[in-house]
């Protein structure tokens, strides 16, 4: 069980992110970053302590993550409670919606917005749950038995609910952890959705990792990184987690340069 969130964070930055941005060529010196849902602002600490940022600024709706995060944030790090939708337009480098868009019901415009921040030549990392992968419903986050089960989220809802035990947890409340599977249902994000929604912002693929295993189970559970194939349906139920770095398109773009934008992703995973 983790217990130290802010330290998780961390290393889910140090062991993940980092490596995923020096193999794709993106180097975030000097430059502005934004983490949307940036909990207690480790994965920013982890960024800051790694690269020389410009600007690394976290927003997260959660005035208690926010607090504490601030508490453990290094000099240069900005933390600040509000909503990703009422912050005022201005440019990043690189903004990470890391395990957000699936509690965001309107994750199109989210989407959207994200794109429209980005500085050119910027990059946007989006990672995320499928709906309907084994754990697509945060029921791991519950306790008791039901908590366990995969694919339980295709349960009618009021089952789902009554199935899970929502004491809480070192990283939310029970009223907390109710907040969260409740935003997973009513967004019910799925990778044929996400999929629509980037050429609709305007953005363009240069990574895409769909995973087995996903990068946060080694540091959860101990479990190897596994990637998982693109088979249409089949990815849409086995991967317990997808990576993406994303882009903005532009008209004289074509497939080619889509194509040569990044270079191989890691062997564990795949491009879409």
């Amino acid at each position: 069980m983790v217990t130290d969130f802010h330290a998780y964070e961390k290393a889910l930055c140090l062991r993940g992110l980092v490596p995923l941005l020096r193999k794709t060529g993106f180097d975030p010196t000097g430059r502005s970053v934004l983490d949307v849902g940036c909990g207690y602002g480790g994965v920013l600490a982890g960024l800051a302590g790694v690269f020389r940022l410009r600007e690394a600024v976290g927003i997260d709706l959660d005035s208690d993550m926010i607090r504490d995060g601030v508490n453990k944030s290094p000099a240069g790090v900005s933390l600040r409670v509000g909503d990703f939708f009422g912050l005022p337009a201005r440019e990043f480098d690189l903004i990470l919606m890391r395990d957000v868009l699936e509690h965001i019901p309107d994750a199109e415009t989210a989407l959207a917005k994200a794109a429209a921040m980005l500085a050119p030549g910027g990059i946007l990392f989006v990672s995320f749950a499928p709906f309907y992968s084994p754990f697509g419903g945060h029921q791991h986050n519950g306790s008791g038995l039901f908590s366990h089960v995969p694919w339980l989220q295709a349960l009618p809802e009021s089952w789902f609910r009554a199935a899970l035990g929502l004491k809480g947890n070192s990283y939310k409340s029970g009223r907390g952890l109710a907040d969260d599977m409740e935003s997973v249902l009513r967004t019910r994000l799925t990778l044929a959705r996400f999929h629509r929604m980037i050429p609709a912002a305007g953005l363009r693929v240069g990574y895409f990792a769909r995973y087995l295993s996903r990068p946060d189970y080694r540091i959860k559970f101990g479990l190897p990184e596994i990637g998982f194939p693109a088979i249409p349906f089949l990815d849409e139920l086995a991967s317990t987690g997808v990576e993406a770095l994303l882009e903005k398109a532009y008209p004289q773009d074509g497939p080619a340069a889509e194509a040569a934008e990044f270079p191989a992703p890691p062997a564990s995973g795949n491009t879409a």
